[in-house]
């Protein structure tokens, strides 16, 4: 093979190298990787993939699930391009307030979310009572680029409550966004492509604000709010029967279930393994100063005990996928407790912190155990939160027992429990500002008549290959789509993670699902219309997109 695709820009750095997605499901050796220093890089290598028949792949840190950068079983010959974002297109630039603008951010879109919160966190002018400036809530994975985030309107967790209610969204990290610059078709009769910048609420903007990799964005000004403090406290002794209880007519938000700390904080985490009775449950709550009894903490990645497991832990997950499933039980005690004396140890505690922002929701490393996941958020009331929980844990306990009557064990991960806001375009610092299209969170005419308001992230996380996680996860896509209906809610898919499984050739196979998604979304058309129109070369593509991005 020649040292570099035919008639490539001598001026761009380009080299083969491995793409290989968070879990490790999809790895393709030897694809052509170029590194732009710019924005106009971009736009050259646009313009030379059209001339040789190439598409083109924005490439970030490769922490995803789902195919949507590139497909498992791409062959080495095929014409494919990715862009490496992270090397030079990372400058962050802030914009103070002024007038009656409020403060903002540019960030080209190879920086990561750590880059970007600790510059955030660095800016003079912030009135919060932590330095800086910030976010309503972030994905807790600080190695994420920015594009990738807005891309797949990534979230965190939390709602406005007593405690914490900033005059901002509380929806996708793609609803922030005020301005952007993308790299588009010059016309609708033209493949030569150019850089534009698009403000907020002009009309097709409302398009790439969460694109799944359908369009090629370069920057984006986002919104930010004053920085502010968290207390972050870790509870593993509140029985799952008791945060998981169904509410009734008399009690409809049950002493200490989840929607009762929702209702007090507006953040929590559910993080809960298999075959246990209780789970690791984290509670935030703004609180300007320290809490007597938190520990004070000053930079990210807080639990280690995450991270480094010990080597009993690693042989038992040997044992477990290569050829003993009946010991997850086992597998998930042993999770479990370490979790429980990583959190609790009463010579460097951890299960009650308190810091700036950052420091207490960034918590995931690269070094995580790499496990699959599938992912929803259900749309619905406020009211009915607590029942979507207790129904889905009924459901969950009831599939696993029944998996394991056949002695299958396709769950030895925990399932995680996150709660957003939709997104509100009246929060957003910018006239005629509309939702993103496709995100998740996007109020559709049906959530303004049932007087939804809030999103339920549920994913079930499993370690790659294990028995029967497809057919497993089928099952619980079923429910999803057979439970919430009607007034009740309605599930949507959480981008980068397992959608759309069939039982024998899992995610995003499901062509019958993919129809509900694009029935889900009024302007799906539109969506699919416009982004077309701005990519008139047909670059930003792969077999996934092509497939889901049709009227």
């Amino acid at each position: 093979m020649s040292q570099t695709p035919p008639n490539f820009p001598a001026n761009i750095e380009v080299q083969q190298e491995t793409f290989e997605n968070w879990d490790g499901v999809i790895n393709v050796p030897n694809v052509w990787t170029c590194a732009p220093k710019s924005g106009a890089d971009v736009v050259t290598v646009c313009n030379w993939a059209v001339s040789e028949g190439y598409t083109v792949r924005a490439r970030g840190i490769m922490h995803s699930w789902s195919p949507l950068t590139l497909v498992s079983g791409t062959p080495a010959n095929a014409k494919v391009l990715l862009v490496d974002t992270t090397k030079y297109l990372t400058a962050l630039k802030f914009i103070p307030a002024s007038g009656n603008q409020s403060a903002q951010v540019n960030a080209q879109l190879g920086a990561t979310m750590l880059q970007l919160m600790e510059f955030l966190e660095q800016q003079a002018g912030g009135k919060g009572a932590a330095t800086g400036y910030s976010f309503p809530h972030i994905p807790a994975p600080g190695n994420l680029t920015v594009g990738g985030a807005l891309a797949i309107d990534a979230h965190g967790s939390a709602v406005p409550s007593p405690a914490d209610d900033f005059n901002a969204s509380y929806g996708s990290l793609s609803n922030q966004i005020l301005a952007f610059t993308a790299v588009v078709t010059n016309s609708a009769n033209s493949t030569v492509y150019s850089l534009r910048t698009f403000q907020r609420g002009e009309g097709d903007d409302k398009a790439f604000l969460t694109h799944l990799g359908r369009a090629f964005l370069i920057d984006a000004t986002l919104q930010i709010v004053d920085n502010y403090n968290l207390r972050c406290q870790s509870f593993t002794n509140i029985p799952n029967a008791t945060l998981f209880q169904a509410p009734t007519a008399s009690t409809p938000v049950p002493a200490g279930s989840v929607a009762s700390y929702v209702a007090q904080t507006g953040r929590i985490e559910v993080i809960c393994y298999p075959f246990t009775d209780t789970c690791w449950f984290k509670v935030w709550t703004n609180s300007p100063t320290q809490p007597s009894g938190s520990v004070a903490v000053n930079q990210p990645y807080n639990y280690p005990f995450s991270d480094n497991l010990p080597g009993w832990v690693t042989n038992l997950l040997k044992l477990v996928t290569s050829g003993d499933p009946s010991l997850t039980p086992t597998l998930s005690s042993a999770f479990m407790t370490i979790t429980s004396l990583g959190l609790n140890n009463i010579f460097a505690p951890l299960n009650d912190l308190w810091g700036p922002s950052k420091d207490v929701l960034i918590y995931i490393k690269d070094t995580t155990l790499k496990v699959t996941a599938n992912g929803y958020a259900v749309r619905l009331a406020r009211t009915n939160l607590q029942k979507s929980i207790a129904d889905f844990a009924t459901e969950f306990n009831s599939l696993l027992k029944s998996y394991q009557g056949r002695n299958l064990y396709p769950v030895n991960a925990p399932f995680e429990i996150r709660v957003t806001s939709l997104d509100d375009p009246a929060k957003v610092a910018a006239k005629n500002a509309q939702s993103p299209v496709i995100s998740a969170l996007t109020p559709e005419p049906i959530d303004i008549q049932n007087q939804w308001d809030t999103a339920v992230w549920f994913d079930v996380l499993t370690l790659p290959g294990t028995s029967g996680e497809n057919e497993f996860y089928s099952d619980l896509e079923a429910w999803f789509t057979n439970t919430f209906t009607g007034t009740y809610g309605r599930p949507y898919p959480e981008w980068s993670k397992g959608w759309a499984y069939t039982p024998t050739s899992g995610p995003w196979t499901n062509a019958a699902y993919m129809q509900t998604i694009r029935d889900s979304f009024t302007n799906w058309d539109w969506e699919v219309a416009t982004l077309q129109k701005y990519d008139q070369g047909n670059l930003f593509t792969n077999a996934l997109l092509t497939q889901l991005f049709v009227p």
